[in-house]
């Protein structure tokens, strides 16, 4: 049995490794979150230089008297808390765009950026090296730590309170104008129990710095994360890649008398097992009535012969998911009804794709078209009443969404989709009157020359989803 001893060397060399999914460095620089350290710098400098626009702040030298520094950069400061705790499966995941920012994945973590100087400081956690002992190595401020995250300053978490008061003045006096100084933050306005670190945070400094005035962050960073980098993109790829392995299991097991479960559990294996490290939202395996369900995931019914099975899954990697929908008869066969609904649903997401137009196409002129494309279907279904519909009226969600960190990712629905956009098509026709839905789900990239269709390799074809191979036993 090893001794439970860890020098500090030997701590910092496996923290390395452990920090780096390839083993390597590109170019002899540090990845994060399976990113390379310059990413994240490159955003906090353009998130600075976004709220410099919007408040009009000239960059001012650092080498100024801390008095023209504070008047001139108007002591506007942006503040970002991570989380605090474990998520609900015992595993630390930190908030989307707390990582955005940093690449950091540790409890307790802090940044506070002065777009007036354009400067920047990391709060980390002091290490803890009796726990490591148990958990494995973590990054301090310590351990040439600016080098590691790419932050050119990196201080004790225990230190952020006191930065953060002096870098808003005194909480009781006005500091410039009719308001005290500007923070931005997320969640400027919590609800008194609203969950989270930074709502936790902005009800402090509403409390204890009364004449500081707040900004909300949401926005800006929401328009930066709508369009993706190359290393973003690549972390997308490597979900859908797992997804399609979820998807090309699934399809294999499904059959009469197997429950939904089993499917579930095939579809968590590849996800984890291809070495994602979770689901990027509840798996969705909704058979016979339950295909009819938007958002099914108890999973625990039996599928039996003549039904549809939905299966909308995703895979998370390297904090970015995938969201791909496909819907597998059991028997292996379609109904004459079941094959032309899946088609007529099928050749909408396909209009609404070849409909794409870069600079004008946004998320909700998509859900129009195809809205008035199931409305002009000679397709007819009857609804709960037993009132024949057109068939648009089973369609009763949106088309799609954006993609990337979060599964419905942030962006405008309304605004054009930008160069470097990642998002879903996702038409569907629900009819619970005849016991089945279709969903067909696909994630696309906005490029210069159009869109490209991401999960393309993953069959959609009506011959291709029916099943050709035997079950597997």
């Amino acid at each position: 049995m090893l001794k439970l001893t860890l020098h500090r060397t030997v701590a910092l060399t496996a923290f390395l490794v452990l920090l780096t999914s390839s083993g390597a460095f590109a170019k002899d620089e540090s990845m994060l979150l399976d990113q390379p350290v310059s990413e994240y710098k490159a955003r906090r400098a353009a998130l600075m230089k976004r709220v410099r626009d919007a408040e009009s702040i000239s960059t001012v030298a650092r080498d100024k008297p801390e008095g023209e520094r504070t008047r001139k950069a108007a002591n506007v400061v942006i503040v970002l808390v991570g989380e605090n705790a474990d998520s609900e499966d015992g595993r630390f995941r930190q908030s989307n765009m707390f990582a955005y920012l940093t690449g950091i994945d540790l409890p307790r973590a802090a940044l506070i950026l002065w777009p007036g100087e354009n400067r920047e400081v990391l709060y980390l956690p002091k290490r803890n090296t009796s726990e490591e002992r148990w958990t494995g190595p973590k990054l301090g401020h310590g351990d040439d730590a600016a080098k590691l995250t790419g932050c050119e300053n990196v201080e004790p978490i225990a230190s952020f309170m006191g930065d953060l008061f002096t870098a808003i003045g005194d909480p009781g006096k006005r500091t410039f104008g009719d308001g005290g100084a500007l923070v931005y933050l997320l969640s400027p306005e919590p609800r008194p129990a609203t969950p989270g670190a930074s709502a936790a945070l902005t009800r402090l400094l509403r409390e204890a710095a009364p004449t500081t005035r707040f900004r909300d962050l949401a926005p800006m960073l929401g328009e930066l994360r709508t369009v993706k980098s190359p290393s973003e993109i690549s972390l997308i790829r490597k979900a859908i890649a797992l997804t399609a392995d979820a998807q090309t299991q699934a399809r294999r097991l499904i059959a009469d008398d197997v429950p939904e479960y089993r499917i579930e559990g095939a579809i968590l294996s590849a996800f984890i097992g291809g070495g994602g490290s979770r689901a990027g939202f509840p798996s969705i395996v909704g058979s016979g009535l339950n295909s009819t369900i938007l958002h099914y995931n108890t999973n625990r019914r039996t599928m039996r012969d003549g039904e549809l099975v939905v299966v909308d899954i995703g895979a998370e990697y390297g904090y970015y998911s995938a969201d791909i929908t496909r819907t597998y008869p059991v028997s292996g066969k379609f109904t004459e009804r079941q094959r032309a609904i899946y088609q007529l649903v099928l050749d909408c997401q396909t209009k609404v794709a070849d409909s794409f137009e870069l600079g004008k196409t946004s998320l909700m002129s998509q859900s129009k078209i195809a809205h008035d494309f199931f409305r002009e279907s000679p397709l007819k279904a009857k609804d709960e009443n037993g009132v024949e519909m057109s068939i648009d009226h089973f369609f009763t969600h949106g088309l799609g969404h954006y993609l990337g960190m979060d599964v419905h990712d942030v962006g405008a629905g309304g605004k054009p989709l930008p160069v470097g956009a990642v998002f879903t098509i996702e038409p569907g026709i629900y009819i619970p009157s005849e016991g089945f839905g279709v969903r067909i789900e696909d994630d696309y990239l906005v490029t210069i020359t159009g869109l490209k269709k991401l999960s393309a390799k993953i069959p959609s074809g009506v011959e291709q989803v029916e099943k050709k191979a035997a079950p597997v036993p």
